[in-house]
């Protein structure tokens, strides 16, 4: 599972940093407004993408597809055939209804645009843009689900970076050659989504899973796909949910608001993906083939070491990003002070201390989602996600400030007006977002441990207390630091570069001495990646 993590784990990386550099792109090339605009219309194909797609579709497909795969290589390969033809279906599908109902989706998600002239007719031009990568992302997410299943991880996991070199170009080509520049980015993500596809064929066809339309809307597996994939489109993507709901109020906030919460959430993904994502694709298939062979005490095993292995990843790297968060929009965002300068560092900033709150919470579910799906039971990560859903809501009302908007019905704006707890503005949105993450965690956490009570070791208490002890001598390290500038130069680069490594070193030594078992699954992490 370390190798396969390392996999993974690698190409999210390259992924991440391209990502990361293509948001500095937007951000240096496209005023607010126009990036508002296309972050609002490539989040609606995306949270598709990340519901009906990796959310629930894959999930769903790995375990049955591993079932299969101990039982007979035709009736896998048959069963992959049968759902590649039916997301082919409704990817289509649903591609073609979003063109045709872009302006009300637009309305829908993001009715505060209409206040600035011409945000919203932008927007519905980049949704129509934007909607059929839905079809080509199906099509990635069920070879996903194959390949994972066959131990194949590379091809799916390196398939992002696709998208993030047509985004580059596009904006490069745009800003160059077209009267209204942004939209090149909608043209960008239709050429990512069939590159994404094209590169799956090859190492399909290596692993007996050639793709073919084959038409058997009532295979047995299939049903059973669809009654998971019900309620885990909720339960695995229950972030996303989130985070639709932060753009919808964010859309309320002014010019900027979208994009400040965007760019601080990408640098929550850059952990998120690298490291959490990256061990829960590659620890899914491994639990699915432990619960089909009932061996209980390598799942105890593996969970236990998943679960710490993640956690010693993400709380470091959420407290480095507390820590660290102005240098590090300053040194990688400000290269254009006209656009995006001092004032749009420290928004974003502001944003990112509250999302990397939820960062550990997050590692939690997915890793205890893993473990239900695993049982092929989705309905416990779907419940926790209404209860995340509804702690969103209700925080982020309360923590934005009073509302003010003719979008909005009048009853409504007085029930929030008088209610609201703190004026945070769109960093409410952040905190509400990380405080539904940790609801979300508490009830997946007590499921576990009502229901697979038998998969978790005696001593993760112990261990977490020692990974947590790590994280702090961390940060005490480097908040006894003299604060760095948050301005753009090489030193400062270098200076925060430094700071990273020394934290990095500092928190490896304190595992050492604490003699955490964690060290021992970095080194081996470590290994398999070179």
């Amino acid at each position: 599972m370390a190798r396969s993590a390392a996999v993974v784990g690698g190409a999210t990386l390259l992924s991440r940093i391209l990502g990361l550099a293509r948001d500095v792109f937007l951000a240096n090339l496209f005023l607010a407004p126009a990036t508002d605009a296309f972050f609002i219309a490539f989040m609606i194909p995306n949270l598709f993408r990340r519901l009906v797609g990796e959310g629930s579709l894959t999930v769903s497909f790995v375990p049955l597809m591993t079932g299969l795969l101990q039982r007979s290589r035709e009736q896998a390969r048959e069963f992959f055939q049968v759902t590649w033809t039916l997301g082919a279906i409704v990817g289509l599908v649903i591609a073609l209804v979003g063109i045709v109902a872009a302006e009300p989706l637009a309305r829908l998600f993001a009715p505060g645009f209409a206040a600035t002239p011409g945000k919203l007719e932008l927007c519905v031009t980049l949704l129509r843009l934007c909607f059929p990568y839905i079809f080509f992302l199906t099509l990635v997410s069920v070879a996903m689900g194959g390949l994972n299943a066959r131990g194949h991880f590379w091809a799916p996991a390196i398939a992002p970076v696709l998208l993030n070199l047509a985004l580059i170009a596009g904006a490069y080509l745009g800003v160059t050659y077209l009267d209204v520049p942004i939209l090149a980015l909608g043209w960008a993500v239709i050429a990512a989504g069939l590159f994404q596809v094209l590169l799956q064929l090859r190492p399909l066809r290596a692993h007996d899973l050639r793709p073919a339309l084959r038409w058997q809307p009532s295979h047995p597996t299939l049903r059973r796909l669809g009654s998971l994939m019900l309620p885990a489109t909720l339960g695995a993507s229950v972030f996303q949910f989130n985070l639709l709901i932060g753009r919808f109020l964010s859309s309320f906030l002014g010019d900027g608001a979208v994009s400040y919460l965007y760019y601080a959430d990408r640098l929550i993904e850059f952990p998120l993906g690298v490291f959490v994502v990256a061990i829960g694709t590659a620890s899914l298939p491994r639990f699915s083939g432990l619960v089909k062979t009932k061996a209980s005490d390598e799942l105890r095993e593996a969970f236990g070491g998943t679960l710490m292995l993640a956690l010693a990843l993400a709380l470091p790297s959420a407290l480095g990003l507390i820590l660290l968060r102005e240098p590090i929009f300053a040194a990688l965002f400000s290269w254009n002070d006209a656009i995006f300068g001092d004032a749009a560092v420290q928004a974003c900033a502001h944003a990112l201390f509250y999302f990397a709150l939820g960062l550990v919470p997050i590692t939690v579910s997915r890793i205890c989602v893993n473990l239900c799906i695993a049982h092929e039971n989705t309905r416990s990560p779907a419940r926790g996600a209404v209860v995340s859903l509804t702690v969103n809501v209700i925080a982020s009302l309360l923590l934005i400030g009073s509302l003010q908007s003719d979008r909005l019905p009048e009853i409504f704006l007085r029930w929030q007006n008088a209610w609201v707890l703190a004026d945070l503005g769109y960093a409410g949105i952040a905190f509400a977002s990380s405080i539904a993450a940790a609801a979300n965690a508490l009830f997946l956490g007590s499921v576990v441990w009502r229901r697979y009570r038998g998969a978790l070791g005696s001593d993760l208490l112990s261990r977490m207390l020692r990974v947590g002890l790590a994280a702090a001598a961390m940060g005490i390290v480097l908040y006894a630091l003299p604060s760095l500038p948050a301005q753009n130069d090489v030193l400062t680069i270098v200076r925060l570069f430094g700071r990273v490594v020394l934290g990095a070193g500092v928190y490896f030594l304190a595992l050492a001495v604490l003699r955490s078992p964690e060290r021992h699954a970095f080194i081996a992490l470590l290994r398999r990646a070179r």
